[in-house]
């Protein structure tokens, strides 16, 4: 075996460098558990994507060096997965497309990426289904396909049914060129509110008995300098994805109802996610 007191010299230092990250890490999840059981008392939502994307952006700020940027967020969003989900006995539904098996894979391993390699996951092939156990409470977070154009069965439209669901996130969480995910976009959907990360996309559906057509509906956000990002339709709804942040009481949902100006009109805002992160190549 080569030997050598340079390397040696080296090595002794990586490994107490690893016993005080590893000291830290202890200490941050003790701090975690403290938080927990303050939003506990105060009835507060464990779980503030909002809070945990500003944390992130903070940290990708001050990044140096050759360690990759997706290492820091994956080492963070498992701290997070395994100290605050898992203490609170979250868990995760994800769907499995029937038709789209490489679909599957990836909304899978999406989840395992953002939610941490200890959260309970399970698949299932209804977004009916999938809605119900979150607002249920049988699970915490539901992991859908991000909507796309032509769908004969988007499972958006289910959400006037459930006021108490969000959109909450989109995955994958970080962007980044060839990144195989991107093909497989996904939201995620909880019982939680939608908070401001100061860089967000808002999630508005505006639903009428009566056919309103996309252009008028586009024009009504553009008056509001709400330039639309993505606009799917289906059956008399349409789902208008915004870049800034809308909370549930904002007076621009209320002004573009009377912009559309159709008698039996509803707006509403159905969550929304931070921008995602795009690496650095």
């Amino acid at each position: 075996m080569y030997n050598s007191e340079a390397l040696d010299k080296i090595r002794k230092r990586i490994d107490e460098l690893d016993n005080h990250v590893h000291d830290l890490f202890l200490e941050r999840a003790d701090l975690v558990m403290q938080i927990s059981e303050e939003k506990k008392k105060h009835n507060i939502q464990i779980v503030q994507p909002a809070r945990e994307a500003r944390m992130i952006r903070r940290l990708l700020s001050r990044h140096r060096g050759p360690l990759p940027e997706e290492t820091i967020v994956r080492i963070w969003r498992e701290l997070v997965g395994s100290i605050s989900l898992l203490q609170t006995g979250l868990s995760v539904t994800v769907y499995q497309s029937s038709a789209d098996q490489n679909a599957s894979y990836h909304y899978w391993d999406m989840a395992r990426d953002y939610f941490g390699s200890v959260l309970p996951i399970k698949r299932n092939i209804s977004f009916k289904d999938m809605l119900n156990d979150v607002n249920e409470d049988r699970v915490n977070f539901a992991v859908l396909p991000l909507p796309s154009h032509g769908n004969q069965n988007p499972w958006w439209v289910y959400l006037k049914d459930y006021p108490a669901l969000k959109i909450t996130q989109r995955l994958p969480y970080g962007q980044k060129e060839n990144f195989v995910f991107e093909d497989y976009p996904a939201l995620v959907v909880a019982k939680s509110g939608f908070d401001t990360s100061d860089d967000d996309h808002a999630m508005i559906v505006v639903n009428s008995e009566g056919d309103i057509s996309r252009g008028r509906i586009v024009e009504a956000f553009e008056k509001m300098s709400l330039k639309p990002i993505s606009v799917w339709s289906h059956d008399g709804q349409t789902l208008v994805e915004v870049a800034d942040y809308i909370s549930a009481n904002d007076d621009r949902l209320d002004i573009l109802k009377s912009y559309i100006n159709v008698d039996d009109v509803v707006v509403q805002l159905v969550g929304g996610f931070p921008t995602p992160l795009t690496y650095k190549k």
